[in-house]
């Protein structure tokens, strides 16, 4: 088989068109009534707020919520700018008035804020959009090319003319387009192209060069060195002045999409000192030191164009857009992501390697490509599927095939196919050795010797997995679950043959040092310490630790970090400091390949993906974790807002809202909580509401902390107190009363009066106990809800995973455990040709029939749309039982919408086996199930 008949050589240099941005997105179902979103800013607490064409809404890190006339605003007005002032006060310019609220840092959330219609010296017309920008403590804002001060007087604000207060008392602008503010020089940028700076003499406009139009400049900013950009829109004017030059710069891909939106182009600065702006096609245009890229949030085109633009204080970039609401990126530039939409052959990324001085070469499920990561550009790609790839001391490329191995010179075209099948490692050695590994045994090439063919291994002719070769030169290999070294002299020697951790499966081997290798399995991963063929140490690391039970890549980098790479994303080690990189801070996918993991020479990470390749440019970065920060954010009894204080005696329903200020890490935020004289423990949520169906008398307080799963970070806890008053006839002046008069009757009316404070001792205490009765139900309920089906009434999916998880480790060999993973046959069918209501029906009386015919140690749940899993515990013929079960759902079936209906069902059956988990037990029943329905359906298969 010959290479060249099977590459693409591209003949020209082919750049890619923009780098893919994770992003989330939030709308309609976020709490945003109106996706038009017009600007956005965050508060100093940390709090967002968005300014929409209909409301202004503030986000919580769960919803986003409006704020209207509670808080002073108009109801539904669109708010083209909110900003902050010099002084801090917040200011909200809608069509024709302005709002300002001020002492916000005393506003616990922004629904507590207080806004003051700002009284007018000047008449506001109804501007189609402002600019709005901080300056001398107060804020300036376009209307109509004149510009508007607003500032404090007195305990108020005021709208004046900037004109009649600062500035442009020798001259005037019209059509004023953006704002810019340099020290006390006030910089604006009009319609006709100009950029000036204005004064209390008269405006100083500067130097620009011819453009092509549009001319209206929309934006402004500075760097630290002085030097302005001014964006129009196709182009950045860059002003130095120093020398008082003019450069044009084109916007990369900026055609005619924002012509119509041209006001809300924007310039803003990264937390890394790039300047970023809009492009066409739903794209950002970056401007770094390597010039202009492209960026596609979402890695999707788009008409929708960015209203606004904004970094938090997390350095996460916002995004407004105009109707689909705001988004948040992931990652944004400190994880880079590229796939086939970036020029990449394949998305599914195998392996990755650097040749020296040159390109990173990317195996792919559909060929290699060889990548030019300084200019992100795609040099070559050769469609030759691919799992492993390697770069010689020569600079050859080495890369496996169907039942060959094949070496290639990229600089000269001239390749040779090696007869090496079933390759599991391709690993460059020691000076010009490189080694193959595969399932017959191991090959060594010299890459000094291209007439020389890889020769067989004496002593190597097992089926090796995995190796990986340590600084002194000896080679660590996995054969099976055996560790075996060979010395650099050629010496074989067998490291370990069983681990402590049963059913531990080794996949992977990294390297820290010439005492030190890692190696991932199934189960979890292991610190092997070795002295020569000894090992002197092993530490294991369990599944929480290094993110999943099946990790399948490792790679311990220059610093001494390990990396660990499984389904659940990237585990990283560093001694006692642990996080977990998942798609919620900018991987491109959770799902890593194996042996996927490549530390550049510059200290990044590249991360291979069944979607794609991610580029960890700043590892350092990853263990500044912000602490979470968890907030309460509303209380309600009775549907009522309430605030704290004490609050008199009621049985409505009490519900606390509440979310967290770490909007990075919010998708993967969980909350603790626990009402103290109610819970008993702490309770589990994702969601950010709580609700009890009431709250008994007394002082209570309600405790939340926020936590990250995969981490272990957990916050200090914050707390609300709720006072309840107690009933009327448990007040102190009722029990007074009530004594005073059993004095006053006297011995004579003693004994009367003692019967029917007993009588009244037991109403009341009747009363207590049935109300605690009754909120105990309640609570219980609730419980049941959530571990139950709402159809079937079986158990839901979560509560049958953990009984079978609990049942596989109370496991005994006189109590044997298996499973039944039941289908429902053309239940599609009944739902297309009968309807919804009808397949409902049939899942109902299953669960019914179920549930009459489970026994003690049997269990049942719903697992998904039309599946079952049935755990059988203790059962002797545990087939035979679940055959009974089988036929008793089989039987003929009366929905309440239809005729009778013979509904028949697929089993798939499997028993446990020793030490098994979970996961591998439904995955052999499930396989059953396939087997079950290809062999005509209405059967059990077991495993």
């Amino acid at each position: 088989m010959l290479w060249f008949a099977l590459l693409v050589v591209q003949a020209a240099i082919s750049p890619i068109d923009a780098r893919t941005i994770p992003i989330v997105g939030y709308g309609v179902s976020a709490g945003l009534s109106n996706v038009a979103v017009l600007s956005a800013t965050q508060l100093p607490n940390g709090y967002l707020l968005v300014g929409t064409q209909h409301g202004v809404f503030w986000y919580d890190g769960r919803h986003f919520m409006p704020l209207g006339p509670e808080q002073g605003l108009p109801a539904g007005d669109m708010a083209k700018a909110v900003a902050m002032t010099g002084d801090g006060d917040l200011v909200f310019v809608f069509v024709d008035t302005i709002y300002v609220a001020r002492n916000i840092v005393q506003a616990a959330t922004p629904d507590h804020l207080a806004f003051r219609k700002v009284a007018m010296l000047t008449t506001l017309s109804r501007d189609t959009y402002r600019k709005a920008l901080p300056w001398h403590g107060g804020l300036v804002v376009t209307d109509h090319g004149r510009l508007l001060f607003v500032h404090r007087a007195g305990s108020g604000n005021v709208v004046d003319g900037l004109g009649a207060t600062r500035i442009l008392r020798g001259g005037s602008m019209d059509d004023i387009s953006a704002l810019f503010a340099q020290g006390d020089t006030l910089w604006v940028g009009t319609g006709d192209g100009r950029v000036c700076a204005l004064s209390d003499r008269k405006p100083d406009c500067l130097s620009v060069p011819a453009l092509s139009g549009p001319r209206r400049v929309d934006a402004i900013t500075g760097d630290r060195q002085g030097v302005l950009y001014a964006r129009t829109l196709h182009d950045v004017v860059r002003f130095d002045p120093t020398d008082r030059s003019t450069r044009l710069e084109a916007v990369p891909h900026a055609g005619v999409q924002y012509e119509n939106y041209q006001r809300f182009l924007t310039l803003t600065w990264t937390p890394l000192g790039h300047l970023l702006t809009q492009t066409d096609d739903g794209q950002l245009a970056l401007r770094s030191e390597q010039g202009w890229q492209t960026l596609t949030p979402g890695g999707e085109a788009t008409s929708l164009p960015f209203s606004t633009l904004l970094f938090d204080r997390q350095r996460t970039l916002w995004m407004g857009v105009l109707g689909r609401g705001i988004v948040r990126t992931l990652g944004f530039g400190a994880i880079t992501s590229f796939d086939r939409r970036d020029g990449l052959l394949g998305n599914v990324v195998w392996q990755t390697a650097r040749q020296a001085g040159g390109p990173l070469w990317i195996a792919t499920d559909a060929g290699i490509t060889a990548f030019d990561t300084t200019t992100s550009t795609v040099l070559r790609n050769f469609v030759s599927p691919a799992y492993f790839v390697a770069v010689d001391a020569q600079g050859c490329i080495w890369h496996d095939g169907p039942d060959l191995v094949t070496r290639l010179d990229p600089v000269t075209g001239w390749h040779r196919d090696y007869r090496i099948g079933r390759t599991n490692r391709i690993l460059p050695g020691r000076g010009n050795d490189l080694w193959i590994l595969t399932d017959a045994g191991a090959w060594r090439a010299d890459a000094a010797r291209r007439d020389v063919a890889p020769e067989r291994v004496p002593g190597l002719s097992g089926a090796y997995a995995t190796g990986a070769m340590d600084p002194a030169g000896a080679l660590w290999l996995i054969e099976r679950r055996t560790l075996i070294v060979r010395h650099p002299d050629g010496g074989v020697a067998v490291v370990r043959r069983a681990w402590p951790q049963v059913g531990f499966a080794p996949n992977e081997i990294a390297i820290q040092n010439d005492h030190v290798l890692w190696i991932t399995g199934q189960g979890g991963a292991y610190r092997v310490a070795h002295d020569g063929d000894t090992i002197t140490a092993l530490d294991f690391y369990d599944p929480s630790m290094v993110g999943s039970d099946a990790p399948y890549s490792v790679l311990v980098d220059h610093r001494g970090w390990v990396w660990i790479g499984s389904d659940h994303g990237l585990a990283l080690i560093d001694g006692p400091r642990r996080t977990q990189i998942t798609e919620a801070d900018g991987l491109i996918a959770n799902d890593l390949a194996q042996d996927s993991l490549l530390e550049d020479h510059d200290g990044s990470i590249w991360v291979g993906t069944s979607h794609g390749l991610s580029h960890i440019r700043q590892p350092e970065n990853l263990f500044r974790q912000t602490t979470a920060r968890p907030v309460i954010t509303g209380m309600s009894i009775g549907g009522q807002r309430y605030e704290g204080g004490p609050i008199a005696a009621t049985r409505a329903p009490f519900q606390v809202r509440f979310g967290t200020l770490d909007y990075r890490n919010a998708a993967r935020t969980h909350f603790r909580y626990r009402l103290e004289g109610v819970d008993e423990g702490w309770n589990d949520t994702i969601e950010g509401t709580v609700r009890y169906p009431a709250v008994p008398p007394g002082i209570h307080h309600f405790l939340l902390v926020a936590y990250d799963p995969d981490t272990g970070r957990c916050s200090d806890p914050v707390s609300v107190t709720i006072t309840m008053g107690r009933p009327w006839w448990q007040t102190t002046p009722v029990l007074l009363a009530a004594g005073l008069a059993v004095i006053l009757l006297g011995y004579g009316l003693w004994r009367i009066r003692i019967g029917w404070l007993l009588r009244q001792q037991r109403l009341l205490q009747d009363i207590v106990e049935r109300q605690t009765a009754e909120i105990r139900a309640a609570h219980e309920a609730l419980i049941r809800q959530a571990r139950h089906d709402s159809l079937t009434g079986l158990l839901n999916r979560g509560a049958i995973q953990a009984h079978l998880q609990s049942g596989l480790l109370e496991g005994n060999r006189d109590a044997p455990l298996a499973i039944g993973l039941v289908d429902v046959d053309h239940f599609k069918q009944i739902n297309d040709h009968l309807g919804h209501l009808v397949g409902d029906d049939v899942l109902a009386e299953i669960g019914r029939r179920l549930q009459q015919a489970l026994a003690p140690d049997e269990a049942a749940g719903r697992y998904g749309g039309e599946e079952f899993l049935i755990v059988l515990q203790g059962a002797r013929d545990g087939a035979a039982r679940m055959e009974v079960l089988r036929q008793l759902i089989t039987g003929p079936l009366v929905p309440s919408c239809a005729n009778v209906l013979r509904v028949t069902v697929s089993v798939g059956y499997a028993e446990a086996r020793a030490g098994e988990t979970w996961h591998v037990l439904v995955g052999r029943a499930d396989r059953a199930l396939y087997r079950a329905k290809t062999g005509g359906r209405n059967r059990m298969v077991a495993d």
